[in-house]
């Protein structure tokens, strides 16, 4: 893949903003849990397949990409431009050591460095949960700001917002009603899409959001 000035060099290095859950995700937390999830998970290209449906695509970002697995699926559904921020370093890493023709680059949700509306499609899976409350707006503004149309959020959702241990953490995972909060920042938003998956889908009971920027 060429990589068309984005904003910052193609490899190019952003020093994460700290915060303890960034802390915990790159330490040695973050890469056992890498060891864990590095496994194709098929059902989620025809998860994908259904997001995508009839809406063009040609430049993806997923923000908190780890190893690359959903850019992957984007490639085999003929996305052509596929990039990924990541703050581990180990998963950058075993990203383009599987597939070098995606721009994984090492930064965080708080600092994308791209311009304005580059990207068809922004998106997470499973990594809003992981952004503390009181950070949680400046990862939604920065996704907003490199997106030109699309904004998927993968994530457990709930009615209510509610911190939930995870592995024995506290402070490192909150459920809560994304849709609402993309929509609460965002009121000109325009949802096409909410689509509940599970382990059919190759999800552990996930509520996807899809909007549509004006």
């Amino acid at each position: 893949m060429s990589h068309p000035e984005p904003g910052a060099a193609p490899g190019a290095t952003v020093v994460p903003s700290t915060t303890p859950q960034l802390a915990l995700w790159t330490s040695g937390f973050g890469r056992a849990y890498t060891d864990r999830n590095d496994q194709s998970l098929p059902a989620r290209q025809r998860t994908w397949a259904r997001i995508l449906a009839d809406r063009p695509v040609a430049r993806a970002l997923e923000v908190g990409c780890n190893v690359g697995w959903n850019l992957r699926y984007l490639q085999a559904l003929g996305v052509p431009e596929l990039y990924g921020i990541e703050p581990q370093a180990d998963a950058v890493a075993r990203a383009r050591r599987s597939d070098p023709a995606l721009g994984v680059l090492r930064g965080t949700a708080f600092e994308l460095p791209f311009r304005d509306a580059w990207f068809d499609l922004v998106f997470t899976s499973g990594v809003l949960i992981h952004i503390a409350p009181a950070d949680l707006g400046r990862a939604l503004d920065e996704m907003y700001r490199v997106a030109r149309r699309y904004l998927v959020a993968i994530e457990y959702d709930h009615p209510t917002e509610v911190a939930v241990p995870y592995r024995g953490e506290l402070g490192a995972l909150w459920k809560r009603d994304h849709g609402a909060l993309w929509r609460a920042r965002f009121p000109s938003l325009r949802p096409l899409l909410t689509l509940e998956v599970g382990a059919d889908d190759g999800y552990d009971d996930c509520t996807v959001h899809l909007f549509e920027k004006p």
